[in-house]
């Protein structure tokens, strides 16, 4: 057996996580070993890790979260954490090391793992987001792990372009279109009784994160992003917060006050992956800088605006449309969204480029992986291996 450790620090993370977490549990060959942190453990997050105990899965080990959302406060929560984690490791090291994504909490593991010479398995590399903090985690984490899964085949040209060994790369697709695939989704119904969510109304799907790249606050861009929605007060308006990061609780605190005057509009700290997909299969758009309505969305057929530049540098979907973070440019993404039949056709048509293979098994090619690469001293000696034009022009 074996000790396979998946680490997790946001909902939205463990939603797309959590294929693979099942996956790897039902393997004859893998031992689940399950590490929580971030605001998994905050309540006012919705304190999520509940979400995953509740779907079966013990938390072998808790890393406690950021006391606030300064950047004093996060940095040391990631020195604290990485103290933690070596009580963990001390006891008996992981086999390797599954991680996902770009988010600040990945260098306790990240850490944790180099100086104890585990294996690191990383989910989504390749990707670009020039808006963002994430993009210099995301290259990070893949010039430290030892096996690449990435979501397309373009991602993984990125990746050979970096120097990594092209035995160490599987294209998989991206792991939260396998939730739509295999019907991970809150019914109508369960959206009604859980969070009493009128199904039958117009809805539009709605998140903002801070613009990490920079210092400058969060509150121009919520101020931007509630004029623009003040014109589509007929829409039932479900609103969902950010992740716990720097200028978060601002972005907080502008919701609650537009919620408390638009009665139409609704906040909620978490629907859970499955509610949130459900949500999002009802809306008539989402809106906001989520990698949802990027890389989900087009599965469900769901035009997304996109606002700002977090997302900047994804590959994109024809039904994604890209605004400014103004707010007559953000009303004038949704009015299209919403109202331009010619657009609304081609949303009907439109094939997600993160399902390469068309089928949405994501788990499989990773737990295939997981369970027969070598752990050997090939797998740990990284090399610089740059690819050739002609190399790059084929499919990897």
């Amino acid at each position: 057996m074996r000790r396979v450790m998946v680490f997790t620090a946001s909902r939205a993370e463990y939603g797309l996580l959590k294929p693979i977490v099942r996956a790897i549990s039902e393997s004859p060959r893998l031992e689940l070993r399950l590490v929580a942190g971030g605001s998994h453990l905050v309540t006012d997050q919705g304190y999520t890790s509940q979400e995953i105990t509740h779907d079966g899965y013990p938390i072998t080990f808790f890393i406690k979260p950021p006391s606030s959302d300064t950047y004093d406060q996060l940095v040391k929560s990631v020195g604290q954490g990485i103290i933690e984690i070596t009580a963990l490791f001390s006891g008996q090291l992981p086999d390797i090391i599954v991680l996902l994504g770009d988010r600040y909490e990945l260098f306790v593991p990240l850490v944790a793992a180099i100086i104890n010479r585990v294996p690191v398995a990383h989910l989504c590399g390749g990707e670009t987001t020039a808006g963002a903090l994430d993009d210099q985690v995301r290259h990070a984490a893949t010039k430290i792990a030892h096996l690449h899964f990435p979501a397309t085949f373009e991602y993984a040209r990125r990746l050979r372009r970096m120097g990594e060994e092209a035995w160490r790369i599987r294209v998989v697709g991206a792991p939260g279109v396998e939730n739509i695939s295999k019907g991970e989704l809150m019914s109508p119904e369960e959206l009604e009784t859980v969070f009493n969510i009128n199904v039958d109304e117009p809805t539009l799907l709605i998140t903002l994160h801070p613009q990490t790249l920079t210092r400058e606050g969060a509150e121009g861009d919520t101020e931007a992003m509630t004029a623009a929605l003040k014109e589509f007060s007929d829409y039932q308006q479900i609103i969902t917060y950010p992740g716990v990061e720097a200028g978060s609780r601002a972005v907080i605190k502008a919701w609650e006050s537009y919620t408390q005057v638009n009665k139409k509009a609704r906040l909620f700290k978490s629907l859970g992956s499955r509610g949130y997909l459900g949500v999002m299969r009802l809306a008539a758009a989402v809106v906001g800088n989520s990698s949802s309505g990027i890389i989900e969305a087009p599965s469900l057929k769901v035009p997304a605006v996109n606002v700002g530049d977090r997302q900047k540098g994804r590959l994109r979907a024809e039904s994604v449309i890209d605004v400014p973070c103004r707010e007559e440019d953000i009303a004038a993404g949704l009015r299209k969204a919403l109202y331009d039949s010619e657009f609304r056709r081609c949303v009907e048509r439109v094939k997600n480029p993160y399902d390469p293979y068309g089928d949405g098994n994501v788990s499989g090619r990773v737990v295939s992986m997981l369970e027969t690469v070598p752990l050997d001293r090939r797998l740990l000696e990284k090399k610089l291996d740059f690819p050739t034009e002609e190399e790059l022009s084929k499919r990897l």
